[in-house]
């Protein structure tokens, strides 16, 4: 009784929001529900009554809290709760058992309840755009993820939570505020994506072990050298370094073969290594703003580069390459 009460109140409460009535037997049998870019400020706890409900829509409304009841969803598979109000989030958020996809970017969580942890099941986790300050230590339950974004928050420094996660192929932690990362983050071994932009980072600890990083961006940070040997990121295609501190780059990254895409604008580089042009399936490069006086002599190697940047140096001229189809200066 109690279940068949519960659902006529939700009943009650879509059409009294102006939603499409639902009999409340097809609401017990509902699976989908999508009630995005609806001005809501409050989910009944009736909501509860939606046994069958695997996927639940709440983004782009005015919500400031989820009700505890909605731990009781044991089917939910996805939950998309992104721009909203949240100010923290049901401790029953953890008892969510099927949950795969938890999406709450664009809120205003400040913490993280542990039992988050909780969710074993989970592979993508997104809580960008938020102002969180820590990480409970709990998330290193969290061992069949794939894709984690906390970017854009508030994060000084990261509990080590990693190790255990040896499935994540897709990390973000740009725009926070870390100084160091934590040693687990070198225990990931399916990486491949790994973003730390916008951060306060001075030296990075060994990031040697991701031979399967494809991606790296580094973008925007306090580093003066690369203090770990990058060659044996042997499948890397982008590594981006805008906005730091760089004097020199490495002879050993004349290594990655692999590699495509890099980019090393506004640092402090007055050469790059000799063994340049060994970069032979580089497309783009970007060099500007540095203080580099002329080009190695291998450069001409560079047999498929195609786009090439290299203004504000010291008087650098385009170099003679026939597979070059830009260059921001003649």
């Amino acid at each position: 009784m109690k279940t068949i009460d519960t659902l006529e109140e939700f009943s009650r409460w879509m059409q009294s929001n102006g939603f499409v009535p639902n009999e409340s037997e097809k609401l017990k049998n509902l699976s989908v529900l999508d009630l995005s870019k609806r001005k809501i400020r409050e989910i009944p706890s009736s909501i509860e009554a939606l046994e069958n409900l695997q996927v639940l829509k709440l983004s782009s409304n005015r919500l400031k809290t989820l009700p505890k009841e909605i731990g009781n969803l044991k089917s939910l598979k996805n939950l998309q709760c992104e721009n909203n109000l949240l100010e923290e989030l049901p401790s029953n958020i953890g008892n969510l058992s099927s949950l795969l996809i938890l999406n709450l970017n664009g809120n205003r969580l400040t913490h993280l309840p542990e039992e988050l942890g909780n969710l074993k099941k989970l592979t993508r986790l997104t809580i960008a755009a938020n102002f969180l300050k820590e990480l409970p230590r709990n998330l290193e339950k969290l061992s069949k993820l794939l894709y984690l974004s906390l970017d854009t928050n508030d994060l000084v420094e990261l509990p080590e939570i990693f190790a255990p996660m040896h499935s994540l192929y897709y990390l973000d932690l740009s725009y926070n505020k870390l100084k160091h990362l934590p040693e687990s983050l070198g225990k990931i071994s399916e990486l491949e994506t790994l973003l730390l932009e916008g951060n306060e980072i001075q030296d990075l600890p060994s990031l040697e072990a991701h031979d399967m990083l494809m991606r790296l961006n580094l973008n925007d940070n306090n580093l003066t050298k690369l203090d770990f040997d990058i060659s044996l990121m042997e499948d890397l295609q982008i590594l981006t370094l805008d906005n730091n501190k760089l004097k020199y780059l490495p002879t050993t990254i004349c290594k990655l073969k692999n590699l495509n895409h890099l980019s090393i604008s506004a640092n402090n580089l007055q050469s790059l290594p000799e063994c340049f042009g060994e970069l032979e399936n580089l497309i783009e490069l970007d060099i500007e703003e540095n203080e580099i006086s002329e080009l190695p002599s291998s450069f001409l190697n560079l047999k498929n580069l195609k786009k090439l940047y290299l203004n504000d140096n010291n008087d650098l001229e385009r170099p003679d390459l026939p597979s070059l189809e830009f260059c921001d200066v003649e």
